[in-house]
This record gives C-alpha cells, structure tokens and sequence, in this order.
C-alpha cells in the first residue's frame, strides 16, 4: 500500500493536483483511489464523526481511523490519495475548538501509525497567506466567502478572538498556517514542500512530481 497526503490552505490547489496524479495512476494501470476532502464515505473522517470534532476526544477518534485504515489496507498493492485528511479536517479542527495543545501528540501518534504505510506528504504553502486568503475570496467569490467567514466566527477559536468578516477569514488561516508549518518541521515520513496559490497551478504538477509520487512510474 501507498498512501499519498496533499495538504494546504484552500484554493492553494490540493484538489486540482490530487486529481492530476490520480489520472496519472489511472494511466499507468496503478490501482488507486482519491478521497475528496468532503467524501461522506471518507476513511478517515467520515460525516459521523465531525459531530465531535471540537471534543477533546477527537483526535482519539481521528487516531482510531486512521489504525483502522492501515490494518484494513496495509497488504494490499494500492495507492490512496487523500487531500486535506493529515491536517485540514483534523487538525483545523483542533485548532478551531481551541484544542491546538492537543496538536502535537496526536501528529506524533498519527506518523507512528502511518508508519507501516509508505506515507508520503505534500505540502502546498503560499509565500503570502494574507494576500492568498485574499486572492482566494475574491477569485471564489462573496457568497462563499460569506459562508466560510460566518462558519468560522461561530467557532470558539474565533468567537473567543472577537474575529468578524475579513480579518476573521485572514487571521485564522495565517494561525492555522503558522501551526501547519510547525507540523512539517516534526514531520518524519518524506515530504516536499511546493510554492502555492494564484501564478503556481501550471507549475505545480509535473512528470517529475508523477515519478516521485505514483509507483511503478518511471
């Protein structure tokens, strides 16, 4: 088994390049399956279990399916290709129900459970986030920023910050990419750190990227 973990801010391109490399997979004849973050069905968070994501048992809960997936799939001759399952419907979640100190362990844990797995991580970073976070709103327009903007006041990360509108919007992802950054400075599997966000989509996926990341491709 191999499993394959694209992370970064939103619209910094995590679908756009899982979906390349899985067409690429898919055209070498490499078994594989891509989650989307959202999947209802997903293995690692399925719908059920972002009821508790603000508990302090959740990363327990995270942990328990992530053990599941690898004694599910470890033998098998397949590669999965999650986006936003490492840090952004765990971690984020973490950060958002100011449960940010349970971070460190459950990252700690979570790698020694992967382990097994050939994990390997990529990790879309722009250079900017206040000028990301703001190319994003713009580009994805008012009535999603609105949406994310209200879903993100409500959480008590933010409400406790007294954060509204667009300082909200920038203020909590610039702090969710600062813990972020801190996650790959204690990652042990293999990762790769690619520049992010409007001006990098056409150079994000390569032949080379394929070869590093999809087995079997030469």
């Amino acid at each position: 088994m191999d499993l394959l973990l694209i992370e970064g801010l939103p619209g910094s391109g995590k679908s756009t390049l899982a979906k390349q490399l899985y067409d690429g997979a898919q055209v070498d004849g490499v078994g594989s399956s891509w989650y989307l973050e959202e999947s209802a069905d997903h293995p690692i968070h399925p719908a059920f279990i972002k009821h508790d994501k603000y508990k302090k048992t959740f990363p327990e809960l995270c942990l328990k399916q992530w053990a599941k997936f690898v004694s599910d799939n470890k033998g098998s001759d397949h590669l999965f290709i999650f986006e936003g399952s490492l840090f952004q419907s765990t971690v984020r979640f973490m950060l958002e129900g100011r449960n940010q100190k349970l971070v460190a362990d459950y990252y700690s844990e979570c790698q020694r459970i992967l382990a097994d797995v050939n994990p390997k991580l990529i990790y879309l970073r722009p250079s900017n986030v206040e000028s990301h976070i703001e190319w994003v709103m713009e580009h994805r327009g008012e009535k999603w920023s609105l949406k994310v903007a209200e879903y993100l006041e409500k959480t008590p990360y933010c409400f406790e910050q007294q954060w509204n509108g667009k300082e909200c919007m920038v203020s909590f992802w610039s702090n969710y990419a600062q813990l972020c950054d801190l996650l790959i400075e204690q990652t042990r599997m293999p990762y790769q750190t690619i520049n992010a966000g409007n001006g990098y989509f056409d150079s994000q996926y390569s032949e080379e990227l394929k070869r590093l990341y999809v087995p079997g491709h030469q």
